[in-house]
């Protein structure tokens, strides 16, 4: 927005001001030159608060707010604080200068003059700016504390693309963070590209800025906004009804590959969206299969956007797809190639209001890497098979060869007794947990395993007592055999302990297993002996995506899960 040169003072402090940029509702940014020796004078741009809003106590909380915050975060897609200083009752701001178009502009004027804006470029800023906002919601403060910052506040108007191809993340003033308490219950953000959490005023998370990126996505797709409605009532019953992934299903055409990114990140419940922003910043990376040419592409588009800025004329590419723009408003879907996948099973639902999505968020990588993919497993499948079995072949082999004076001496068997035959001692170590242990080659001969197990023939053999449990075996498992009962193993005494039950989690890729805080060990996590009841566990990937879920444990009875991050679904066991 123009403002006249008087409205704003020449200098503050070291700063001169040059021209006026732009003016919202709290604040006006300002082009300067910071001046220093030998002529240096740097452009740096100089964001204050407005006159009528200096004394407002709340105002200066959120600038300082801003301040503190930004200065903290260093990354490429965020846009950096240079310095915080006040000149008499003005607090002023200086940031890094940024030179391009915002992407509020870039789509007005696409929208104007009928052009589309490609996959790969929409693609590209989406993954760009979803790298800058995972930088953020990971920092840590200067004495190590994480932040837990959120933005809240993504929108088209603070995203910046520059003529080096960098989108741009702009003013942090109402993010979230640890440093900035405040009343639970408040409303914060621009309505339209807000989340269903905060526009219900609860306590918000990294998700939350997954679903103003994907509004802003859809926006660039369909050059109209997401949610044109203006009465925050309204629009929080839209969002309710999940109204957000109904419009964005309706996309069609060159960029109908966007749309189970879409669905993905407009879930209304939180925990139905990406697990972290890097996982949303890598689905959007797959739509784009050159990051070089998506650069090229990415730069081309603001070339143009440049030019029709500048009213200079540009050749005309793809018209915009008005035919879906049509569809959308009338509330119908134009054909498509790519399958209605993504959205929740029990939408607009008062009984199932938040559900998982169906099938795979993302696009499937290209048929030559899941063949691949494939192969590698097939081939690390038969080596584990072939090492197995040259396992059992060794642990036979030790077995069988009668040098061990302890064997001859626990068995007690008369010298003109026949050899005993081992095979059914074999068969029982292979359906035993325990025995699986000892599969790998041992300096000695494992001989346990002989000494509790009874012989299948009719040979009587001195009692024995279990060092396992106290608990005898059913009679009807020694019935057959006038012999001692064998001592149950450890995994059926854990299972019948009286109160405990089991626990056994997985998932794609390994994460760590966290159960009710306390970190226990990386996937798989088999049969986890914990007292019945409902218990809270949370996995966790080395990259940074995360899934938490209640598990109620029955007395005696074993829970399995097995979670695929990348699909965002549970797998059937």
């Amino acid at each position: 927005m123009p403002v006249a040169p008087h409205e704003f003072p020449e200098r503050l402090g070291r700063y001169r001001l040059v021209r006026a940029i732009s003016k919202g509702g709290m604040a006006r940014v300002y082009e300067a030159r910071r001046e220093s020796l030998a002529g240096v004078a740097p452009k740096v741009a100089i964001k204050v608060i407005l006159p009528e809003h200096e004394g407002d106590a709340l105002f200066q909380q959120l600038f300082v707010n801003e301040a503190r915050i930004g200065s903290q975060l260093q990354h490429q897609n965020l846009v950096q604080i240079q310095d915080f200083d006040r000149e008499g009752s003005c607090f002023y701001l200086v940031m890094e200068y940024v030179e391009g178009v915002t992407l509020r502009r870039a789509i007005t004027l696409c929208r104007r003059h009928g052009i589309q804006i490609p996959l790969a470029v929409v693609a590209e800023v989406g993954r760009q700016v979803c790298e800058g906002l995972h930088y953020a919601h990971t920092a840590c403060s200067d004495d190590g504390q994480p932040l837990h910052l959120v933005h809240r506040d993504i929108k088209p108007s603070n995203l910046i693309l520059n003529p080096q191809g960098v989108v741009k993340v702009l003013d942090f003033g109402i993010s979230k963070a640890l440093i900035a308490a405040e009343k639970q219950g408040t409303v914060k953000g621009t309505w339209g590209y807000m989340s269903p959490e905060q526009a219900a005023g609860v306590e918000v998370h990294h998700p939350a800025d997954q679903y103003g990126v994907a509004s802003v996505l859809y926006e660039m797709a369909a050059l109209a906004s997401l949610f044109p409605e203006k009465d925050s009532r309204e629009l929080r019953q839209l969002m309710n009804n999940d109204e957000g992934a109904r419009r964005a299903n309706r996309l069609a055409g060159p960029l109908g590959p966007l749309v189970p990114v879409l669905l993905r990140a407009l879930q209304r419940d939180p925990a139905a969206r990406f697990a972290g922003t890097m996982a949303m910043a890598q689905s959007l990376g797959r739509l784009v299969p050159d990051p070089v040419r998506a650069r090229e592409q990415l730069l081309h588009f603001q070339q143009t956007v440049t030019q029709l800025e500048a009213g200079q004329s540009v050749p005309q590419g793809p018209r915009s797809h008005s035919t879906m723009s049509v569809a959308a408003s009338q509330g119908t879907r134009p054909p498509t190639s790519h399958p209605s996948q993504g959205l929740p099973v029990g939408v607009g639902s008062a009984q199932h209001p938040y559900q998982v999505p169906i099938g795979a968020p993302a696009p499937a990588p290209p048929a030559r890497r899941s063949a691949w993919t494939l192969g590698a497993l097939f081939m690390a499948g038969l080596c584990l098979l072939a090492l197995t079995f040259a396992g059992f072949a060794l642990l036979k082999d030790q077995l069988t060869r009668p040098t061990s004076s302890t064997v001859v001496a626990a068995v007690e068997e008369p010298r003109s007794a026949p050899v005993r035959d081992l095979a059914p001692a074999l068969a029982e170590l292979e359906a035993t947990d325990d025995a699986r242990l000892e599969v790998e080659p041992m300096p000695e001969p494992v001989v346990e395993p002989v000494v509790v197990q009874p012989d299948p023939p009719p040979v009587k053999t001195p009692k024995i007592t279990p060092q396992v449990t106290k608990t005898a075996a059913p009679v009807a498992e020694v019935a057959p055999v006038q012999a001692e009962p064998a001592a149950p193993s450890t995994a059926t005494t854990r299972k019948s302990a009286s109160g405990m039950g089991l626990l056994t989690v997985s998932s794609l890729p390994q994460s760590k297993v966290i159960v009710d805080g306390q970190f226990i060990r990386k996937t798989p996590l088999f049969e986890y002996e914990l007292p019945a009841g409902a218990h809270t566990v949370r996995l966790e990937t080395d990259d940074g995506q995360y899934t938490r879920f209640r598990v109620d444990v029955a007395a005696g009875q074993t829970v399995r899960r097995i979670w695929h991050f990348e699909q965002g679904t549970w797998v059937e066991n």
